[in-house]
Protein backbone atom coordinates (compact mmCIF):
# COMPACT_ATOMS: atom_id res chain seq x y z
CA UNK A 1 0.00 0.00 0.00
CA UNK A 2 1.60 3.46 -1.02
CA UNK A 3 1.29 5.09 2.74
CA UNK A 4 3.95 7.97 3.40
CA UNK A 5 5.52 5.87 5.50
CA UNK A 6 11.08 -2.47 18.64
CA UNK A 7 12.37 -5.16 21.55
CA UNK A 8 12.33 -7.88 24.34
CA UNK A 9 11.18 -11.46 23.92
CA UNK A 10 8.27 -12.37 25.42
CA UNK A 11 6.73 -16.09 26.22
CA UNK A 12 3.91 -17.03 24.00
CA UNK A 13 0.90 -18.27 26.31
CA UNK A 14 1.00 -21.83 24.52
CA UNK A 15 4.81 -21.41 26.00
CA UNK A 16 6.89 -21.28 22.73
CA UNK A 17 9.15 -17.82 22.06
CA UNK A 18 8.73 -14.90 20.01
CA UNK A 19 11.69 -13.42 18.57
CA UNK A 20 12.17 -9.70 17.83
CA UNK A 21 12.62 -9.02 13.65
CA UNK A 22 15.78 -7.01 12.76
CA UNK A 23 16.07 -3.57 12.82
CA UNK A 24 17.09 -1.61 9.79
CA UNK A 25 17.29 1.82 8.92
CA UNK A 26 16.31 3.13 5.36
CA UNK A 27 17.46 6.35 4.27
CA UNK A 28 14.67 8.43 2.29
CA UNK A 29 17.48 11.33 1.62
CA UNK A 30 18.94 8.62 -0.42
CA UNK A 31 17.92 7.86 -4.57
CA UNK A 32 14.86 5.63 -4.50
CA UNK A 33 17.05 3.12 -6.45
CA UNK A 34 19.92 2.66 -3.70
CA UNK A 35 17.23 3.19 -0.63
CA UNK A 36 16.95 -0.88 0.07
CA UNK A 37 20.55 -2.12 -0.50
CA UNK A 38 21.97 -1.92 2.92
CA UNK A 39 18.50 -4.12 3.75
CA UNK A 40 19.27 -6.42 1.15
CA UNK A 41 22.38 -7.11 1.97
CA UNK A 42 21.71 -8.65 5.52
CA UNK A 43 20.04 -11.34 3.62
CA UNK A 44 20.83 -14.41 1.31
CA UNK A 45 20.18 -13.29 -1.98
CA UNK A 46 19.84 -16.91 -3.52
CA UNK A 47 17.60 -17.25 -0.55
CA UNK A 48 14.93 -14.01 -1.48
CA UNK A 49 15.27 -15.12 -4.99
CA UNK A 50 13.75 -18.34 -4.15
CA UNK A 51 11.31 -16.35 -1.68
CA UNK A 52 10.06 -14.45 -4.86
CA UNK A 53 9.60 -17.40 -7.21
CA UNK A 54 7.47 -19.11 -4.46
CA UNK A 55 5.38 -16.18 -3.84
CA UNK A 56 4.68 -15.55 -6.90
CA UNK A 57 4.04 -19.20 -8.62
CA UNK A 58 1.50 -19.89 -5.61
CA UNK A 59 -0.04 -16.69 -5.12
CA UNK A 60 0.02 -14.96 -8.51
CA UNK A 61 -2.54 -16.49 -11.63
CA UNK A 62 -0.26 -17.38 -15.04
CA UNK A 63 -2.97 -14.56 -17.13
CA UNK A 64 -1.55 -12.04 -14.22
CA UNK A 65 2.17 -13.21 -15.18
CA UNK A 66 1.64 -12.51 -18.77
CA UNK A 67 0.20 -9.30 -18.35
CA UNK A 68 2.52 -7.32 -16.20
CA UNK A 69 5.83 -8.84 -17.26
CA UNK A 70 5.53 -7.16 -20.92
CA UNK A 71 4.36 -3.75 -19.46
CA UNK A 72 6.68 -3.97 -16.51
CA UNK A 73 9.50 -1.53 -18.76
CA UNK A 74 6.97 1.03 -18.33
CA UNK A 75 6.86 0.58 -14.55
CA UNK A 76 7.02 4.41 -13.76
CA UNK A 77 3.81 4.81 -15.80
CA UNK A 78 1.33 3.55 -13.82
CA UNK A 79 3.27 3.26 -10.23
CA UNK A 80 3.98 6.83 -8.83
CA UNK A 81 7.63 7.28 -7.69
CA UNK A 82 9.82 6.72 -4.94
CA UNK A 83 8.15 3.40 -5.24
CA UNK A 84 8.51 2.77 -8.92
CA UNK A 85 12.98 3.22 -7.95
CA UNK A 86 12.75 1.61 -5.14
CA UNK A 87 11.61 -1.50 -6.91
CA UNK A 88 13.61 -1.34 -9.87
CA UNK A 89 16.26 -0.99 -7.19
CA UNK A 90 15.84 -3.96 -5.34
CA UNK A 91 14.94 -6.03 -8.64
CA UNK A 92 18.37 -5.14 -9.64
CA UNK A 93 19.86 -5.82 -6.57
CA UNK A 94 18.87 -9.56 -6.32
CA UNK A 95 19.04 -10.42 -10.20
CA UNK A 96 15.25 -10.55 -10.69
CA UNK A 97 13.37 -9.42 -13.61
CA UNK A 98 11.57 -6.29 -13.14
CA UNK A 99 7.86 -8.01 -13.73
CA UNK A 100 8.81 -10.52 -10.98
CA UNK A 101 9.49 -7.44 -8.17
CA UNK A 102 6.54 -5.78 -9.47
CA UNK A 103 4.07 -9.42 -9.14
CA UNK A 104 5.90 -9.76 -5.85
CA UNK A 105 4.80 -6.27 -3.96
CA UNK A 106 1.34 -7.20 -6.11
CA UNK A 107 1.14 -10.73 -4.31
CA UNK A 108 1.65 -9.44 -0.69
CA UNK A 109 -0.79 -6.51 -1.63
CA UNK A 110 -4.06 -8.91 -2.59
CA UNK A 111 -3.46 -11.88 -0.39
CA UNK A 112 -2.72 -11.04 3.60
CA UNK A 113 -5.48 -11.45 6.29
CA UNK A 114 -5.36 -10.22 9.77
CA UNK A 115 -6.65 -9.16 12.77
CA UNK A 116 -6.45 -5.55 13.91
CA UNK A 117 -7.91 -3.87 17.18
CA UNK A 118 -7.82 -0.14 18.59
CA UNK A 119 -8.62 0.41 21.78
CA UNK A 120 -8.40 3.02 24.44
CA UNK A 121 -7.95 2.67 28.20
CA UNK A 122 -9.80 4.37 30.78
CA UNK A 123 -7.29 7.58 30.68
CA UNK A 124 -7.71 7.78 27.30
CA UNK A 125 -4.46 6.61 26.16
CA UNK A 126 -5.13 4.71 22.51
CA UNK A 127 -3.13 1.34 21.65
CA UNK A 128 -3.37 -0.67 18.33
CA UNK A 129 -2.43 -4.21 17.60
CA UNK A 130 -2.20 -6.30 14.85
CA UNK A 131 -1.39 -9.98 13.65
CA UNK A 132 -0.34 -10.22 10.07
CA UNK A 133 -1.93 -13.55 8.65
CA UNK A 134 -0.28 -14.72 5.54
CA UNK A 135 0.54 -18.22 3.95
CA UNK A 136 4.34 -18.82 3.77
CA UNK A 137 5.03 -18.55 7.21
CA UNK A 138 8.16 -20.44 7.04
CA UNK A 139 9.65 -18.07 4.53
CA UNK A 140 7.93 -14.86 5.70
CA UNK A 141 9.14 -15.31 9.33
CA UNK A 142 12.72 -15.14 7.82
CA UNK A 143 12.31 -11.98 5.97
CA UNK A 144 10.30 -9.75 8.72
CA UNK A 145 11.59 -6.78 9.32
CA UNK A 146 11.37 -3.64 11.25
CA UNK A 147 12.24 -0.64 9.20
CA UNK A 148 13.23 3.05 10.88
CA UNK A 149 12.59 5.52 7.50
CA UNK A 150 14.82 8.26 8.22
CA UNK A 151 15.29 11.71 6.52
CA UNK A 152 17.10 14.73 7.66
CA UNK A 153 18.57 12.63 10.97
CA UNK A 154 14.95 11.89 12.06
CA UNK A 155 12.92 9.21 11.77
CA UNK A 156 9.77 10.60 9.47
CA UNK A 157 8.21 6.42 10.26
CA UNK A 158 8.71 3.21 10.85
CA UNK A 159 6.84 -0.49 10.68
CA UNK A 160 7.01 -3.76 9.84
CA UNK A 161 7.45 -5.22 6.62
CA UNK A 162 9.04 -8.30 4.44
CA UNK A 163 12.41 -8.02 2.83
CA UNK A 164 11.30 -7.10 -1.04
CA UNK A 165 8.41 -5.76 -0.34
CA UNK A 166 8.46 -1.55 -0.43
CA UNK A 167 5.35 -0.52 1.43
CA UNK A 168 4.31 -1.18 4.93
CA UNK A 169 1.21 -2.82 6.24
CA UNK A 170 1.82 -2.15 9.56
CA UNK A 171 3.34 0.99 10.72
CA UNK A 172 3.56 4.42 12.40
CA UNK A 173 4.31 8.54 12.15
CA UNK A 174 5.66 8.98 15.68
CA UNK A 175 3.12 11.30 17.46
CA UNK A 176 0.84 11.46 14.86
CA UNK A 177 -1.03 7.96 13.78
CA UNK A 178 -0.58 4.23 13.63
CA UNK A 179 -1.47 2.60 10.68
CA UNK A 180 -1.89 -1.48 9.83
CA UNK A 181 -4.01 -2.51 6.70
CA UNK A 182 -7.01 -0.17 6.88
CA UNK A 183 -7.46 0.74 10.35
CA UNK A 184 -6.11 4.11 11.65
CA UNK A 185 -5.23 4.74 15.04
CA UNK A 186 -4.74 8.78 16.57
CA UNK A 187 -2.97 10.53 19.62
CA UNK A 188 -5.48 11.85 21.53
CA UNK A 189 -8.72 9.59 23.23
CA UNK A 190 -11.54 9.41 20.87
CA UNK A 191 -9.05 9.72 17.91
CA UNK A 192 -8.69 5.62 17.36
CA UNK A 193 -11.08 4.77 13.82
CA UNK A 194 -11.52 2.14 11.61
CA UNK A 195 -11.72 2.82 7.73
CA UNK A 196 -13.16 0.87 5.03
CA UNK A 197 -12.15 1.84 2.16
CA UNK A 198 -12.80 0.84 -1.40
CA UNK A 199 -11.21 2.00 -4.70
CA UNK A 200 -12.57 5.51 -4.39
CA UNK A 201 -12.03 6.32 -0.65
CA UNK A 202 -14.39 5.79 2.70
CA UNK A 203 -16.97 3.53 2.58
CA UNK A 204 -17.55 3.46 6.07
CA UNK A 205 -16.40 5.34 9.23
CA UNK A 206 -16.59 3.66 12.09
CA UNK A 207 -14.60 5.25 15.34
CA UNK A 208 -14.11 4.46 18.87
CA UNK A 209 -16.96 5.76 21.63
CA UNK A 210 -15.92 4.99 24.64
CA UNK A 211 -18.42 7.25 26.35
CA UNK A 212 -20.59 5.22 24.72
CA UNK A 213 -19.18 2.05 26.26
CA UNK A 214 -16.82 1.28 22.66
CA UNK A 215 -13.56 1.19 24.24
CA UNK A 216 -12.64 -1.17 21.30
CA UNK A 217 -12.65 -1.98 17.51
CA UNK A 218 -11.78 -4.72 16.21
CA UNK A 219 -11.08 -5.44 12.19
CA UNK A 220 -10.39 -8.96 10.53
CA UNK A 221 -10.81 -9.81 6.48
CA UNK A 222 -14.71 -8.99 7.02
CA UNK A 223 -17.05 -5.87 6.94
CA UNK A 224 -17.53 -5.38 10.93
CA UNK A 225 -20.99 -4.85 9.39
CA UNK A 226 -21.72 -8.40 8.19
CA UNK A 227 -21.40 -11.89 10.14
CA UNK A 228 -17.91 -13.53 9.53
CA UNK A 229 -17.78 -17.45 8.59
CA UNK A 230 -17.71 -19.61 11.21
CA UNK A 231 -14.52 -21.38 9.86
CA UNK A 232 -12.63 -18.08 9.85
CA UNK A 233 -14.30 -15.88 12.84
CA UNK A 234 -11.57 -14.31 14.48
CA UNK A 235 -13.22 -11.62 15.57
CA UNK A 236 -15.81 -12.84 18.30
CA UNK A 237 -12.39 -14.59 19.91
CA UNK A 238 -10.60 -11.22 20.23
CA UNK A 239 -13.97 -9.77 21.43
CA UNK A 240 -14.37 -12.14 24.16
CA UNK A 241 -10.77 -11.64 25.22
CA UNK A 242 -11.03 -7.85 25.22
CA UNK A 243 -14.09 -7.70 27.13
CA UNK A 244 -12.43 -10.02 29.73
CA UNK A 245 -9.50 -7.68 29.99
CA UNK A 246 -11.50 -4.57 30.79
CA UNK A 247 -10.60 -1.22 29.40
CA UNK A 248 -9.05 -0.35 32.81
CA UNK A 249 -6.48 -3.48 31.93
CA UNK A 250 -6.21 -2.95 28.48
CA UNK A 251 -1.86 -1.50 27.70
CA UNK A 252 0.80 -3.54 25.46
CA UNK A 253 0.78 -5.97 27.17
CA UNK A 254 -2.59 -7.27 27.86
CA UNK A 255 -3.41 -6.02 24.09
CA UNK A 256 -0.45 -8.77 23.01
CA UNK A 257 -2.28 -11.41 25.22
CA UNK A 258 -5.71 -10.80 23.41
CA UNK A 259 -3.93 -11.17 19.73
CA UNK A 260 -2.16 -14.26 21.38
CA UNK A 261 -5.88 -16.10 22.07
CA UNK A 262 -6.45 -18.51 19.03
CA UNK A 263 -8.07 -18.28 16.25
CA UNK A 264 -6.88 -14.87 16.24
CA UNK A 265 -3.44 -16.46 16.91
CA UNK A 266 -3.55 -18.99 14.16
CA UNK A 267 -0.86 -21.18 12.17
CA UNK A 268 -1.00 -18.46 9.08
CA UNK A 269 0.48 -15.53 11.93
CA UNK A 270 3.49 -14.18 10.78
CA UNK A 271 4.04 -11.53 13.44
CA UNK A 272 2.25 -9.14 16.08
CA UNK A 273 2.61 -5.95 16.14
CA UNK A 274 1.45 -3.32 19.14
CA UNK A 275 1.76 0.44 19.20
CA UNK A 276 0.81 3.64 20.06
CA UNK A 277 1.47 6.67 18.57
CA UNK A 278 1.52 9.11 21.40
CA UNK A 279 4.33 6.36 22.88
CA UNK A 280 6.39 5.59 19.27
CA UNK A 281 9.63 3.91 21.09
CA UNK A 282 7.03 1.39 22.53
CA UNK A 283 6.50 0.50 19.04
CA UNK A 284 7.05 -3.61 18.92
CA UNK A 285 6.99 -6.43 16.64
CA UNK A 286 7.27 -10.32 17.49
CA UNK A 287 7.93 -12.53 14.99
CA UNK A 288 5.57 -16.21 15.63
CA UNK A 289 7.40 -19.21 15.77
CA UNK A 290 6.71 -21.50 13.06
CA UNK A 291 4.04 -24.14 13.80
Amino acid sequence: MGLPRLLPVLVLLCGAAAAAPPLCNVSLDSPAEQRWLPVLSRFDPAFLRAAVARVIAERVPKWVHEVIRPIAAELEFFMPQPFAGEILGLCKALGISLGDGVLLNFAYESTAFCTSIVAQDDKGNIYHGRNLDYDFVDILSKITIDVQFIKGGQIAYQGTTFAGYVGLWTGQSPHKFTISGDERGGVLPKEGMVITRNRRGPADLWPLDPLGGAWFRVETNYDHWTTPPPFDDRRTAAIKALNATGQQNINFDTLFKVLSVKPVLNNNTVYTTVMSAALPEKYQTWIRPVK
